[in-house]
């Protein structure tokens, strides 16, 4: 082999930055890092979420509040059903509780509740749907 041959086969020196470049790419791809802010969210508690809304171009805050009736999972995925009554019909959205697009997340008051998953609430209307505040 002649000498230009083994110099264009060398690696080049800044290789190791190189591959510290493509590690720092691949950690962007990774996802939503674990959010540190989140309060301590049980099933029956009454929230107000933050939630950053982007429509024709613009950003806006928009709030949602309800209550929780359930919550899945516990590692980064986690998410957080809210229910609202809204004008009389009743509403459900499911939050990803560590996506950026949650500004935030306010605890307006915790209630006694017995179980996990709250799916019993869709039945009831009124007055029965409301949940006793713990103190």
């Amino acid at each position: 082999m002649t000498d230009e041959k083994k110099k264009s086969k060398a690696r080049p020196a800044s290789s190791s930055s190189a591959k510290k470049e493509k590690a720092g790419a691949d950690a962007d791809k990774r996802g939503p890092e674990a959010r540190s802010d989140a309060p301590a969210i049980r099933p029956g508690d009454e929230l107000k979420v933050f939630y950053r809304v982007i429509e024709a171009g613009k950003e806006r805050i928009q709030t949602y509040e309800g209550t929780v009736i359930a919550i899945k999972n516990s590692g980064v995925s986690r998410t957080i059903t809210v229910r609202k009554t809204s004008f009389g019909v009743a509403v459900e959205r499911i939050f990803p509780l560590h996506s950026k697009l949650v500004q935030k997340i306010e605890v307006k008051k915790h209630t006694r509740v017995r179980r996990a998953k709250l799916f019993y609430l869709r039945k009831l209307k009124g007055k029965a749907s409301r949940l006793k505040e713990l103190r």
